[in-house]
């Protein structure tokens, strides 16, 4: 499968009240990208570097806000990944949007953490 790499991974472009805003790249943010196989996700970010890699089936986060809602990688292609949820509902995040929240996934502090935040309530 061919290889696609990413450099300085763009946000996406959006248009408000009329007036578009065109996507901005993430200076030193990037992926390598097998699809149907895996995603890196290497760069910097806040002067940290980082480096992760996810395969079909790892889990990753698609949302937040008080918790990390997370689910398993069923795709990933050249400018998507599709995670499901564990009531089997799809999200589709965009290169951009995945990297983001993924750059320093790691599921056991998560776990914690949506553990912590649930106790309290």
């Amino acid at each position: 499968m061919k290889k696609i790499v990413i450099e300085n991974i763009p946000s996406r472009s959006y248009k408000r009240r009329g007036v578009v805003y065109e996507g901005k790249p993430e200076i030193g943010r990037h992926a390598e990208i097998i699809p149907g196989a895996s995603i890196r996700l290497y760069g910097e970010r806040y002067g940290n570097a980082y480096e992760r890699t996810f395969k079909i089936g790892d889990e990753a986060e698609y949302d937040s806000y008080n918790l990390s809602y997370t689910g398993s990688i069923v795709s990933i292609g050249a400018k998507r990944v599709v995670i499901q949820d564990k009531h089997g509902e799809r999200k589709s995040l965009d290169i951009h949007q995945f990297n983001w929240r993924n750059y320093d996934f790691d599921a056991e502090e998560t776990f914690k953490n949506n553990s912590e935040t649930m106790m309290v309530i």
